[in-house]
């Protein structure tokens, strides 16, 4: 069983230390190896899990779309993409890490994003699970930099604000040609009195499915504050034991998916 998730929501939610969560999760329950993409231009993700960040996408883009840093014929330019992409991958213990960076400058990006696009769908053929920690917002929406993703897991801490920007990603969810399995929604760091009757209650009227609430832990903010990993956490941290039945969940819906497919 393969598996494919995309993580987005607003900055602030916990949306890339849950993706690191995820990865950690998922490679406890057996399923790997694991692609992570560092969607995000803030690039945080390679400090949460652990390990150095390699070579950024967008320094490769950018070498790309020059016409005085990449081959000429399409064959060749695609070829150097590839490899530059394959040397870009952070390898670690059950799981790679590739980091997207910053966003694009004032070239035109078209063609080298399409080769950059189809390099990385190649490279995540060799995965059992390609996790995207997407940036902020809805830009990997609209540039259609997450297509072709069994969950859309989109993020929010109890506010407002959070809950709006999910809205507005499972809105742009649907009505972009892009293919997404199931849009979700997950609940980060509640509280003991929970979301709110408030959030709850709009949370109710979206086109989106709910998965298991993560709760609010200080062991994971003092990890964060301190640049440890998710990997220096204890077993039984609150978080990480509600993560794991997040991937249980999933799990169960995707392998469920298959087999109604395979009928």
């Amino acid at each position: 069983m393969r598996l494919s998730l995309a993580v987005a929501g607003k900055g602030g939610t916990g949306k890339t230390t849950l993706s690191a969560l995820f990865v950690r999760a998922i490679r406890e329950a057996g399923m790997h190896p694991i692609l992570a993409v560092d969607a995000d231009p803030n690039s945080n993700l390679a400090e949460a899990l652990g390990v150095e960040p390699g070579r950024a996408l967008a320094e490769i883009r950018e070498q790309g779309s020059s016409p005085e840093g990449s081959p000429s014929s399409g064959v060749g330019r695609a070829r150097a993409i590839e490899d530059e992409i394959h040397r870009a991958v952070t390898e670690a213990e059950g799981f790679d890490l590739v980091t997207m960076g910053r966003g694009e400058g004032p070239r035109c990006y078209c063609y080298v994003n399409n080769l950059l696009r189809t390099s990385l769908g190649q490279l995540s053929r060799g995965y059992r699970v390609v996790l995207l920690d997407n940036e902020a917002g809805m830009e990997h929406l609209s540039r259609r930099t997450t297509d072709n993703i069994d969950f859309l897991i989109a993020v929010l801490d109890p506010t407002m604000p959070a809950l709006r920007a999910v809205k507005r990603i499972v809105a742009l969810a649907e009505e972009l040609p892009i293919r997404i399995g199931r849009r979700m929604v997950l609940l980060n760091r509640v509280g003991p009195g929970g979301a709110g009757e408030a959030i709850e209650r709009e949370l109710q009227g979206l086109p989106a499915e709910r998965l298991p609430e993560v709760p609010q832990d200080d062991e994971v903010e003092r990890a964060g504050a301190a640049g440890e990993d998710v990997f220096s956490l204890p077993l039984d941290t609150p978080a990480l034991v509600a993560v794991r039945r997040v991937v249980e969940t999933l799990q169960a819906l995707n392998e469920k998916s298959e087999q109604t497919t395979t009928r």
